[in-house]
């Protein structure tokens, strides 16, 4: 009977497609809606296992699907992290410019005591200056290895529930009704 297909290449493969869409300025945007680009990436790694699994094998499980998505979100947290780095030695702290105008220019409408906008600033600056360094580097690390496997293990469920073989329906009419 043949076996199963390895879980870990199809979850480093998911793993760095949803650290790319969570590294990217501007694509990252798909993971305000609910973490959809990590759930999505949980749901690819069910896909990507399924489509290796061969006939004979032992049937695809929801554990394999919760192993894939919490495998799948401990590489993604990883590699998010380390793709966050080199896009920021790269080309600059692209996001945290985006939020320092936007702020700005929310702060200049605003109509708030000159003091108020003043330690508002010097906090979004502390924040964006703490957000490089080796501390703030390995504090998103940790929010990334909490929020990651969760959301990639419902994207994986997600994907178990969708990708499951179908059980075909055999129909038994009852004799005599």
């Amino acid at each position: 009977m043949p076996e199963k297909p390895n879980k870990l290449r199809v979850s480093i493969i998911s793993g760095i497609a949803i650290g790319l869409v969570s590294a990217i300025p501007g694509l990252n945007l798909i993971n305000c809606c609910c973490c959809a680009g990590i759930i999505l990436g949980g749901v690819l790694a069910v896909y990507l296992y399924k489509q290796e699994h061969v006939e004979g094998a032992p049937p695809i499980e929801s554990s394999d699907g919760l192993i894939l998505g919490v495998t799948t979100g401990v590489i993604s947290a990883f590699s998010t992290t380390l793709l966050n780095l080199l896009i920021i030695a790269l080309f600059g702290d692209v996001a945290s410019e985006f939020l320092r105008s936007f702020t700005e220019q929310i702060l200049d409408q605003a109509n708030l005591p000159p003091e108020t906008i003043e330690q508002l600033r010097s906090q979004i600056d502390a924040s964006m200056a703490e957000a490089t360094t080796f501390i703030g580097v390995m504090k998103e690390l940790l929010f990334n290895l909490l929020i990651h496997p969760l959301f990639a293990m419902l994207g994986g469920l997600i994907g178990y529930s969708v990708f499951k073989p179908k059980k075909p329906v055999e129909f038994n009419p009852t004799p005599g009704t």
